[in-house]
């Protein structure tokens, strides 16, 4: 307060000077407290912040600081006052134009009381005049200085509090960000490594697909070939069959035959019979004959040679007849061992015949099956010639994605020192700060 008082009062008289000018105010502090009350409640606006009970207590103060101001001017308890007045100001958002325009009201309504107090007395008026002119100036700069230390007070503590939430803040999501970044970085290198196993994996699938698309063409053209060769053999089989149809036609014609030579074999043997039963006859009527030229001597002797030659021709027609019986009974055995043979064969060739037919059925629903079966790999074989092509396209992109993931792990340590540069950055302006 002396270093400040100096600056202002270079003769070192100003403290005796207002109170010298105290004596006049004895009894007029109370009205000095209402025009600064009033003034200082107006441009306030006070009554719209403070109970009147506060008020009361404010205007109890300021009579306290007035009478201070001028019978103790310059002492710490006039700046201590000041100080608190203007801590109260501070406290309750007062502007700080209000406290001065009380102030400087309450010093004009001083000085007009001092002035007419002084009489005609130039020069004590002109000095009671300096007086108050320095008092206000003190006032005033008390008041600013007071003012300017708060506000750098407040300043000070905004600015620790601003860098302590700063420091806080900052570097918390500094190293918040970095273990992101590190676990981003570890997540990134565990991605590649994955995409490249992927990569290997996606390479076997490729050249597995490859190779199932080369089988399914080798089993296409395989079964290309089965279905010619069933249908040489099917053509093979329809000319057996036919053969065998032949065969049973012909087989049906030679029992035909056999029936027939065997129905004639029986009427050459019934006429066989009707002959030999005629040779019998003849035989017996040459024997009669013989008889008959006997008994008429030579008379009958020609006629007993014709008869004895009709004898021996019937003896023989009798053995040929037996010999052509002897025949007819082989030809009637053969006839019926072939007929029976002729039946089986018959049989066998229908046998064969429907065995033939069966196997072109089986052959066709066998090349029906091996048909469905071509398609099937055909289409196998597209699908696998398609799967080849997208894996090889996967593969692609996924040599694509791995380089990206590659870049991003780079990209995390970058952004990792970054952050560490940022940190040591921050902390720096933190410290230059507070």
């Amino acid at each position: 307060m002396k270093e400040r008082l100096a600056q202002f009062d270079l003769e070192n008289r100003l403290a005796d000077d207002v109170r010298a000018l105290s004596v006049l105010l004895t009894n007029d502090y109370d009205v000095a407290t209402e025009h600064f009350f009033d003034a200082y409640v107006l441009h306030g606006n006070l009554k719209s912040i403070l109970s009147e009970q506060a008020l009361a207590t404010l205007k109890k103060e300021y009579r306290t600081f007035l009478v201070q101001r001028m019978t103790d001017f310059g002492g710490e308890g006039w700046g201590k006052t000041i100080r608190d007045c203007v801590a109260h100001m501070h406290k309750h958002n007062i502007p700080v134009r209000a406290l001065l325009i009380a102030v400087t009201e309450a010093n004009d309504f001083i000085t007009g009381i001092l002035w007419e107090k002084t009489g005609e007395n130039e020069d004590l008026r002109r000095s009671m005049v300096h007086t108050m002119l320095h008092v206000g100036m003190v006032e005033s700069e008390l008041i600013w200085s007071t003012v300017a230390e708060r506000i750098a007070v407040n300043d000070e503590q905004n600015r620790k509090q601003t860098t302590s939430l700063f420091e806080q803040h900052i570097a918390t999501e500094v190293s918040d960000a970095s273990r992101l970044g590190e676990s981003l970085r570890e997540q990134a290198k565990d991605a590649s490594t994955a995409t490249r196993g992927m990569l290997d994996k996606v390479s076997e699938v490729a050249a597995a697909a490859e190779q199932s698309a080369l089988a399914m063409r080798e089993a296409a053209h395989i079964s290309a070939g089965l279905i010619r060769a069933i249908d040489d053999t099917r053509t093979q089989v329809d000319s057996a069959a036919a053969v065998a149809q032949r065969a049973a036609g012909q087989a049906g014609d030679a029992v035909s035959m056999s029936v027939t030579l065997s129905d004639n074999a029986q009427a050459i043997e019934s006429i066989l019979g009707l002959i030999r039963d005629i040779a019998g006859q003849t035989n017996l009527l040459a024997l009669n004959a013989t008889i008959e030229a006997a008994r008429a001597g030579d008379a009958g002797r020609g006629f007993a040679v014709v008869a004895q030659e009709v004898k021996s021709l019937a003896s023989q027609t009798a053995r040929a007849t037996d010999d052509i019986a002897s025949k007819i009974i082989a030809i009637q055995t053969s006839t019926r061992q072939s007929l029976d043979t002729n039946h089986r064969i018959q049989d066998t060739v229908n046998e064969v015949k429907d065995a033939a037919d069966r196997i072109l059925s089986a052959m066709d629903q066998q090349a029906q099956t091996v048909t469905m079966i071509t398609a099937a790999v055909d289409e196998t074989a597209q699908a696998a010639h398609s799967m080849s092509s997208t894996v090889a396209t996967i593969r692609k992109d996924t040599e694509v994605v791995a380089s990206e993931i590659d870049h991003l792990e780079q990209g995390f340590r970058n952004v990792e020192d970054k952050l560490r540069t940022l940190s040591t950055a921050s902390a720096e302006f933190a410290r230059k700060v507070a």
